[in-house]
């Protein structure tokens, strides 16, 4: 099926591409009754798309631990913005010519009461696919415009931006109004993007990064060299900085 699915074909002289991935649950090994078998053929569904979707998955009987463990995960995760229960920490930035302290990176940690520290990696995917990536980075903006306006005025503070960050039409609006609410200084705002940002070959996107460069704040390109590392993703924003 998949493979069948993968041939082009035409519609009204147009070429279509399509793809698919599929989830198998097996009876009576995998559940009694169709709802059962619906509900764990779904689970595999899932893990064959996270596996690079063209894929297909059977299911197995961990999955749905691992399900329910993500299900609990996401209802903590809504319920933790509410609860104050993030917290940033700060990464110094060296100048390497003299090898002071230039500025920090905010980085987020989730103290949640009963994990403990959970890492950004471990739930900042989950926060982009249900939609809570924006209210919290909106939070993270403010707090770190925040905290930084009491530091030193030649030490600047960088925000993460996520790519999914850049499907608010907001965004611009939320920079001005963390700059504003705080009193810092646009120029000691840094913001860091990756390039999957500019992947999305969006004008919205470079629209928003160049209202946000015309704020005076500076546009930092994460993490460059480790992706597809193509200098015309520079040159289609000129004014970002790579680290």
């Amino acid at each position: 099926m998949i493979e069948t699915l993968l041939e082009p074909f035409e519609v009204h002289g147009h070429q279509v591409v399509i793809g698919t991935s599929i989830g198998i649950a097996m009876a009576p090994t995998d559940g009694g009754d169709p709802d059962q078998l619906l509900r764990n053929a779904d689970m595999a569904l899932y893990r064959a798309k996270a596996n690079g979707r063209g894929n297909y998955h059977f299911f197995q009987s961990e999955m749905d631990a691992q399900m329910q463990e993500r299900r609990r995960l996401e209802l903590d995760l809504r319920k933790a913005l509410v609860a104050n229960e993030f917290e940033l920490y700060y990464q110094p930035l060296i100048e390497i010519a003299s090898g002071a302290v230039c500025g920090f990176e905010a980085l987020i940690r989730w103290n949640h009461p009963e994990r403990g520290i959970v890492n950004p990696d471990n739930f900042i995917p989950v926060a982009e696919e249900i939609g809570l990536i924006v209210p919290l980075g909106e939070w993270v903006l403010r707090q770190a415009c925040k905290d930084a306006v009491g530091w030193p005025a030649n030490i600047t503070v960088a925000v993460n931006l996520s790519a999914a960050q850049f499907r608010n039409p907001m965004l611009a609006l939320s920079v001005v109004s963390a700059l504003g609410q705080s009193g810092l200084a646009a120029s000691r705002l840094e913001l860091e993007i990756t390039e999957s940002v500019l992947l999305q070959d969006d004008r919205a996107v470079l629209d928003t990064l160049h209202q946000i460069r015309d704020l005076g704040v500076r546009i930092c390109m994460d993490d460059f060299g480790t992706g597809y590392s193509s200098l015309s993703y520079l040159r289609s924003f000129r004014s970002a900085r790579s680290r």
